[in-house]
Formats: C-alpha cells, sequence, structure tokens
C-alpha cells in the first residue's frame, strides 16, 4: 500500500472523526446524555472512559458515531436521565445536534481550499508547454507517454513536425490523433529530441464526464449520442499557480466549496439514476449501453487514483479529490432517509409542524430497507472499483 493511499485513508478517518466531533460537541453542549463516541463499525479494538462517556475505535473504517441516549426507542431511560434524553430535548436542539455532523464537512473542505489557495494556488490561464508529469495507468500499464519516454520535466516545442510553445496547440495535436502515431519534439537538459507513440483514445459523454479509455489498437466501446472521442497521450502539462493572501483566499475558498457542492448534487442524482434506471446493473453486468468504466467512483478506487496523484507529485487533485469526496458525503448523509441524519432531521421537521410525536420504532423497517439499498450499493461500487482500469484523462 503506498504513500497516497495511506494518506487517503488517514484523511477519509479524520473527516469521520470530525463529522462525529460536530454531533458529539453540539450534543454535550445542549445537555444532551453522550454515553458513546466510536469511530468504526464492529468489534471493539480500544475503547477508554471518561466520565460518562466510552471513547474508542472499532475494526471496520467505515464510519463512526455517537450514541445518544434515547435515539433508540427500545433503550430503557432511568428516570433521572430523561430530561437529558434525546426525545425531551426541543425540536430545534435535536435539529442542530443532526445538522452538526454534515455542516463540518463544508468546514473541513472550506479550510482546505483557504490552506490551499495560500500555499499552492490554483492554476490561472492556460497550462505551460513543459510535462508536469507523465502518468500510468492505475493498475500498472503504461500510458503513451511513457511508452514514448516522456519525462517530468521535458519542454515540448514541436508536434507533427510542426513548432510550438502553447499547451493549446499541443493539446489539440493529441486530441485530433486518437489511435494514430504521433510525433513530440522535446527539449531536455538542453538537447532537443524527437519522440514518437501511437496514441490511446478518450470517450468521453455530452456531459463531459470520462466514459472510458482505449488504448491503441483496441476497439472502441458501444457508441452514444453526444459521445466524444479524443486522442490521449497520458502527460499533466505545467500550470502556472497563483496564490492569494487570505482575504482573497476566503472569496476564492467559498467559490470553489459552492462549486463542488453543486457537482456533488448532480453526482448524487446521478448516482440514483443509474440505480433506478437500471443503468448501475448493466455497468456490473457488462450489458446495455453502459461500460464497466462508467459506474460511480467508490471508496477503494477513489483511493486508487489519491495514491497515483501523490505519487505523481499532483496533491492540488489529491486536495481536490478529498474536497469532492468530503462534500458528497456531508450531502448524502442529509438525504431524508432513517437511519441518515437527513431522516432523523425530518422526523424532527414532521413532529414540530405537526405537533405529534413519531413512533421511532415503525421506521426501523424502513432504516434496514436503507442500509440494505446502501450496502448493496456499495458492494456495486466496489466491485466496478475493481474490476474497471481507472486512468486519468489527460
Amino acid at each position: 500500500m503506498n504513500f497516497g493511499v495511506l494518506l487517503f485513508i488517514a484523511a477519509i478517518l479524520t473527516v469521520v472523526m470530525i463529522h462525529e466531533a460536530g454531533h458529539f460537541i453540539v450534543a454535550k453542549h445542549y445537555g444532551f446524555k453522550a454515553t458513546q463516541f466510536f469511530i468504526g463499525f464492529g468489534p471493539t479494538l480500544w475503547s477508554t472512559r471518561r466520565g460518562e462517556t466510552e471513547y474508542g475505535v472499532k475494526a471496520l473504517p467505515l464510519g463512526g458515531f455517537v450514541k445518544i441516549l434515547g435515539m433508540n426507542p427500545y433503550e430503557e431511560i432511568a428516570p433521572e436521565d430523561r430530561s437529558r434524553a434525546y426525545s425531551s430535548k426541543p425540536a430545534w436542539q435535536r435539529a442542530l445536534v443532526l445538522v452538526a455532523g454534515s455542516a463540518t464537512h463544508w468546514v473541513v473542505a472550506f479550510v482546505l481550499l483557504v490552506v490551499t489557495t495560500m500555499t499552492i494556488g490554483f492554476p490561472t490561464g492556460d497550462a505551460t508547454n513543459r510535462v508536469a508529469a507523465v502518468e500510468t495507468l492505475v493498475g500498472g500499464g503504461q500510458t503513451p507517454a511513457l511508452e514514448a519516454g516522456l519525462r517530468p520535466g521535458d519542454v515540448i516545442v514541436g508536434v507533427g513536425g510542426d513548432a510550438t510553445n502553447t499547451w493549446g496547440e499541443i493539446r489539440s495535436y493529441i486530441r485530433g490523433r486518437g489511435g494514430k502515431p504521433a510525433e513530440f519534439t522535446i527539449e531536455r537538459d538542453g538537447a532537443t529530441r524527437t519522440l514518437e507513440a501511437t496514441l490511446g483514445r478518450a470517450v468521453f459523454a455530452s456531459s463531459g464526464r470520462l466514459r472510458s479509455y482505449v488504448g491503441p489498437g483496441e476497439p472502441l466501446p458501444e457508441r452514444r449520442p453526444g459521445d466524444e472521442v479524443v486522442g490521449f497521450l497520458g502527460v499533466q502539462p505545467q500550470p502556472e499557480f497563483q496564490t492569494q493572501g487570505f482575504p482573497g483566499a476566503v472569496v476564492e475558498a467559498g467559490e470553489r466549496t459552492w462549486e463542488v457542492t453543486m457537482l456533488s448534487v448532480r453526482g448524487i442524482g446521478d448516482v440514483f439514476g443509474m440505480v433506478f434506471g437500471g443503468e448501475l446493473w448493466d455497468a456490473v453486468t457488462g450489458n446495455g449501453t453502459r461500460a464497466v468504466d462508467e459506474g460511480p467512483l467508490g471508496l477503494v478506487g477513489a483511493g486508487r487514483i489519491a495514491g497515483e496523484t501523490v505519487a505523481t507529485g499532483n496533491y492540488l487533485q489529491f486536495i481536490g479529490l478529498i474536497v469532492g469526496f468530503t462534500i458528497f458525503v456531508g450531502l448524502m448523509n442529509l438525504l431524508p432517509l432513517p437511519p441518515l441524519d437527513g431522516g432523523h432531521l425530518a422526523v424532527v421537521a414532521y413532529e414540530a409542524i405537526s405537533g405529534k410525536a413519531v413512533d421511532l420504532r415503525r421506521l426501523i423497517p424502513v432504516a434496514a430497507a436503507v442500509i440494505s439499498f446502501f450496502v448493496v450499493l456499495f458492494l456495486a461500487v466496489l466491485y466496478l472499483d475493481l474490476a474497471r482500469p481507472i486512468r486519468v484523462p489527460f
């Protein structure tokens, strides 16, 4: 397991811990009795008790939980604790406790983006003609760039025998020669040399999303209306980065947080659209118009991409992956489905509007169905992560 994957796992566990801390801190502030604070599920690996709360780590790092007295409808509550039980608190306090977990996701994303803007910066304008990174296919396969002998630091000064010094011209040349031989003139260590490669092809849907990558000589997958097929080399150009001071970084981070949130909203819609439209099953089985490359990206796939981005020194893309994952999970958790926080929020809202208490025991079958749905979704996405050859489309 490489350093990038370990860094990704550490980042996700940190996000989970901060999420649960959000619930816990707000609950304690308003006098709820929180009896457990755990990271993970399953058998307990380690725990310690401080005051009335047991803190610990469980074996399966797939989330975490804070146990608040009274949230379990079958839990017996001692008379002296009834005033501190979940059901005894005002609706607005319960809502704040529930929202606090997901709210931390936006705080984490925003802080990460502020720090990134002030330190690394974001690309501005067109990329340069210097190669920043040469990509490998996840799983160890070679891209056309690797086969041609391109290296980080090479400066591309010509394509197809014509001189060039802009990435826009280089990109147009690559995109137009999918599956065909290509010629690149480069400068390396003060010397000029010519490299040749047969380019692969990348298939993009009309939405701009990468559908699949096809190596040289491989047949294209079944085309759909709006698909665009372009050439693929496998390099990252060196962009010009611009950092900003704190005021500018706050504005930049706010704008990018909003953009990622909107992308996540559309992403959640795409996931459910694929599930209920049957396209996820098509991706898993390889039938229909969807290929295995097109399913949603899960933890394993994201971890593999994280490993590659760190290995190539592309820390900006790694941070973007963490920010996107963090906001996506925060939004998913707010869906009005028990046992998600959004499901509990829906119950609180119904009780506040109707003035009637909800018997949470009646929601247990619904919660079980939702859990089953997400388990099946998780396994399907896990299969796609392991089956498809994930590639970075540059």
